[in-house]
């Protein structure tokens, strides 16, 4: 298995994909710059029209880039009784961006875990999509109400695909507020004692090629509330 654990594999205007710290050309050599089989699975799988606005524009992003596509579906709720049928026939498959919570339980319905179990496919996420490839996934707050409620669930079981705990969107998020509170300085600090979580910006990924790892761009770790450089 190949994983590609990003931030945003898109420019931030989400019109091309982000060649920072040589993605595109390793992808290129990891999938043999053949034509390839592209699945996309959802964050948000019942809303079919925006799920259909996102194939369109991660194929036109691709193919932008040279790209050869034999085809590219998006596995929603329309199609999930199929998923492990589209899962064995692509070669890439790409774990869209969106609301971690509501993408872990479509993840769940579907059982992607056991569906990619022992899987020889290159595997790419996208924000939500990374961090539920987490063993255990820390699902920052990031919608009003969410940082407040006391039954909203932050750690999740995860696909176990990595250990690692990604915040993405760090140069976004660090003057983001939910609920009053700046969302990585003080929840996901606060949340960080006993945890490490990986802040990386839009560019930077985890690069895993059988099981050896790869961290490509800035990354800080924060652990027991403090940030430090990791790379």
């Amino acid at each position: 298995m190949i994983i590609y654990l990003t931030s945003n594999l898109f420019t931030p205007d989400l019109t091309a994909l982000n060649p920072e710290n040589g993605l595109l050309d390793s992808l290129r050599r990891d999938t043999g710059n053949a034509a390839s089989n592209y699945l996309i699975i959802a964050a948000a799988p019942d809303t079919s029209e925006m799920n259909d606005q996102m194939l369109e524009l991660t194929r036109a992003s691709f193919l932008a880039k040279d790209f050869a596509i034999n085809e590219m579906v998006f596995l929603d709720r329309r199609n999930c009784q199929d998923a492990a049928a589209l899962i064995d026939r692509a070669d890439v498959i790409i774990l869209f961006g969106g609301h971690v919570p509501t993408q872990n339980r479509f993840f769940q319905e579907i059982g992607l875990k056991e569906l990619l179990a022992d899987s020889d496919k290159i595997i790419m996420g996208i924000s939500a999509g990374s961090m539920n490839m987490a063993a255990e996934v820390y699902a920052l707050p990031e919608e009003e109400g969410e940082a407040v409620d006391p039954d909203y669930q932050r750690f999740l079981p995860g696909l176990g695909l990595v250990e690692e705990r990604v915040i993405p969107h760090s140069q976004i998020l660090k003057d983001v507020e939910v609920d009053g509170m700046k969302m990585i300085d003080e929840i996901a600090k606060g949340d960080s004692f006993g945890n490490q979580f990986y802040v990386i910006p839009d560019g930077t990924y985890l690069y895993v090629n059988q099981g050896k790892k790869e961290w490509r761009g800035k990354v800080v770790l924060l652990a027991d509330g403090v940030f430090s450089d990791f790379n």
